[in-house]
């Protein structure tokens, strides 16, 4: 199982608050009325190949679309009760008339989001108005990943550092007849948030291994024996990584607790459908 955390550019519009709030009612535990929320669309990630030279599939957009539904906003991926700013309350997938880098329409997974319209909520209201907010990131995982020129599994090769599939196409390597070898990210398992972030176009969005995957025991085993590891030319990039996927135990408690209540407000949701 492999995390994702992939950021497109925020392309919000004004959603209608009027037609939407009985579906936002059925996440609050007070009925609101449409003049104490702001609810926005926002194209949340699309089937294009991005600087990852990754891309979810049209199949795995759709597959993303419920997970979706319920889950909180936050600001900067860091799960703080106090960082959640808002709720997605519906998803689709949307057609654009655009062409992705595959030569194929560009497809977007959309989400509509509320959040209170309040004093607290006014700078990032206003943010998201005046164009300021523009960057969101997507928290996902997904079961499998595989080559887009003959589907087989993608890993990474620790002898060559290069993702390459079980034919030997290397990510980033262009065949002759074949074209670009890009990384499909297949099988969404579960999708955990939407996150507001401050980088744009955010540089250490990709994928980040869960413990118990082979990849990261194949890893370590590498670490381990190899006997001088400073003068490699992956080493910083490998380590700056290993640095951010650790996480102290007041933060692992706050994801839990936002985790625990985004299942039980989709529970509720799920029940009166």
């Amino acid at each position: 199982m492999a995390k994702v955390l992939k950021s497109l550019s925020l392309k919000a519009t004004v959603a209608d608050a009027a037609a939407d709030i009985d579906q936002i009612n059925q996440f609050s535990v007070k009925k609101l009325s449409p003049e104490e929320v702001y609810c926005f669309s926002v194209a949340m990630c699309d089937n294009d190949i991005d600087r990852d030279l990754e891309r979810f599939t049209n199949k795995t957009l759709e597959g993303l679309a419920p997970l979706f539904v319920g889950k909180t906003v936050i600001s900067d991926h860091s799960w703080k009760s106090g960082n959640q700013i808002g709720r997605i309350y519906d998803t689709f997938v949307q057609k654009t008339t655009e062409q992705n880098q595959a030569g194929e329409p560009l497809r977007q997974l959309v989400g509509k989001v509320y959040m209170l319209n309040s004093e607290d909520n006014r700078p990032v209201i206003e943010a998201i108005e005046a164009g300021i907010l523009k960057e969101v990131s997507v928290g996902v995982s997904v079961k499998s990943r595989s080559c887009a020129l003959c589907g087989e599994k993608m890993h990474f090769d620790w002898t060559s550092w290069t993702m390459q599939c079980e034919n030997k196409h290397v990510l980033g390597e262009t065949y002759p007849e074949k074209g670009l070898c890009f990384m499909n990210l297949d099988d969404p398992h579960d999708a955990y948030e939407l996150s507001f972030v401050a980088v744009p176009a955010q540089r250490n969005a990709g994928v980040t291994k869960a413990a118990g995957d082979p990849d990261v025991d194949e890893a370590f085993d590498t670490l381990l024996s190899c006997p001088d590891l400073s003068e490699h030319r992956k080493f910083g990039e490998l380590l700056k990584h290993m640095q951010q996927s650790t996480m102290q135990a007041v933060d692992r408690e706050e994801r839990k607790k936002i985790l625990e209540e985004n299942d039980k407000i989709i529970k509720i949701f799920e029940k009166e459908n």
